[in-house]
């Protein structure tokens, strides 16, 4: 599966494992502009801006996302190991995405290659999401992250996004300079950064090549929307999840921002990855104000 990455810098392995840099009946609700990429790992990440000219119906739902989740009994404690190669180039997960009780449309997270970055070794990461026929009439959505991910060191060097929601069209492009710990976006304008940082997309691979301390949390720095901030991601427990790619053991986590994002008073995004060497994401869910939405694994390639 190509060469080993290198893990970060040493994490502590207790309850939480933290990068040692930082010490009703239906409603009519604002679909909103992120409604189905942003659910896709960058969903927490990147906030979300109503669209003023699109409703849709959403079914009242009070039940806890996690509450299946089997969690880690008092005293318990339990690390996961890093694994040796969760991933490698050329994998492939395709998903379907689900607005209440709406199919919305289909997101793909993939790996198509690695490339040469002025001088280094990167994987390309990317994800797509578009939204269906019958949504693309109320709300189209068609969206293209990339994120140029350094094999060696794991951080993020460039990420570029093209958004297309509703009648808004945007791209961002961010070069993140290692050098002089910057990120320098397209019109110019330069944000400092935490070394090693990672972008709203590649903070989810980092993830999943951490340890996992069952019950605690990881803590590091990721960078979007010209802000870089700690992002927390709880690892609430064990849960058995079936989806059309197959069943699986897996590990329920719990992104937590400490501010900003659409989930900072409100809602939750809960993401279901494998119980093994792969940390392959097969369910997210989320709960916002806006309704509910859920994303399920339907066919996966793996890398090599």
């Amino acid at each position: 599966m190509g060469a080993k990455p290198r893990s970060a810098p040493d994490l502590h392995s207790a309850g939480d494992i933290m990068d040692p840099r930082l010490r009703s009946p239906r409603r009519l609700v604002t679909l909103p502009a992120r409604g189905l990429a942003g659910v896709l790992l960058t969903l927490a990440l990147t906030g979300a801006v109503p669209a003023a000219d699109s409703t849709l119906p959403v079914p009242r739902d009070t039940a806890d996302i996690a509450s299946s989740i089997q969690v880690p009994g008092p005293g318990q404690r339990e690390v996961l190991p890093a694994p040796a190669q969760a991933f490698g180039p050329r994998e492939s997960l395709r998903f379907s995405v689900q607005y209440g009780f709406i199919p919305a449309g289909s997101a793909w997270l993939e790996i198509p290659e690695t490339r040469d970055y002025r001088g280094h070794e990167v994987y390309l990461l990317l994800a797509r999401a578009e939204s269906n026929a019958f949504f693309s009439r109320i709300y189209k959505v068609r969206e293209r992250i990339e994120s140029y991910w350094d094999r060696r060191g794991l951080y993020s060097r460039r990420y570029f996004e093209d958004r297309r929601e509703g009648k808004s069209r945007q791209k961002s492009d961010i070069v993140f300079d290692p050098v002089r710990n910057e990120a320098v976006y397209s019109d110019g304008r330069t944000f400092p950064v935490p070394a090693r940082v990672q972008d709203a997309l590649s903070a989810f691979y980092y993830f999943r090549t951490q340890a996992l301390p069952l019950g605690g949390s990881i803590v590091f720095h990721y960078h979007a929307s010209r802000k870089s901030q700690p992002l927390q991601v709880k690892v609430l427990g064990r849960e058995r999840i079936k989806t059309p790619a197959g069943t699986f053991d897996c590990i329920g986590i719990e992104p937590i921002l400490k501010a900003g994002g659409i989930f900072k008073h409100s809602g939750r995004l809960v993401i279901w990855v494998t119980d093994d060497e792969r940390r392959m994401p097969v369910l997210m869910k989320s709960k916002v104000a806006i309704g509910s939405i859920s994303v399920v694994l339907v066919e996966a390639r793996a890398g090599g």
